[in-house]
């Protein structure tokens, strides 16, 4: 495994720290993890349909549905991961998690809330 490579963004420039949750880290993952999911998918019906009796819908949607049940425990893991490196993040800072601006939602979705 490589080392992530940091570009600077510009929360690294402006004066305010670092945010706890990197969504963007986070979103990329989970992109990562379900095209993932979704190229297993067709992989799997395309050799189901060449060794077996043909290509079916019915086949193809079955593997949908069990993709999607790998899709939400795979987010799970991905956004709890996430929520950890989080947690970890602010016990280094020497921040509470119990304070009023802690949130499961992004920043910007909680200041168009608020504003």
């Amino acid at each position: 495994m490589s080392a992530p490579d940091h570009r600077p963004t510009a929360a690294d420039t402006s004066d305010e720290p670092a945010p706890i949750v990197d969504w963007r880290r986070t979103a990329h993952r989970l992109r990562r993890v379900l095209v993932v999911i979704a190229a297993v998918v067709v992989a799997v019906w395309v050799g189901l349909g060449i060794a077996g009796d043909g290509f079916g819908l019915a086949r193809l949607a079955e593997l949908a549905g069990l993709g999607l049940l790998v899709a939400f425990v795979g987010e799970v893991v991905v956004v709890g991961g996430s929520a950890v490196r989080g947690m970890l993040t602010a016990g280094e800072r020497g921040e509470r998690l119990a304070s009023a601006d802690v949130s499961l939602l992004p920043p910007q979705l909680t200041r168009r809330r608020r504003g």
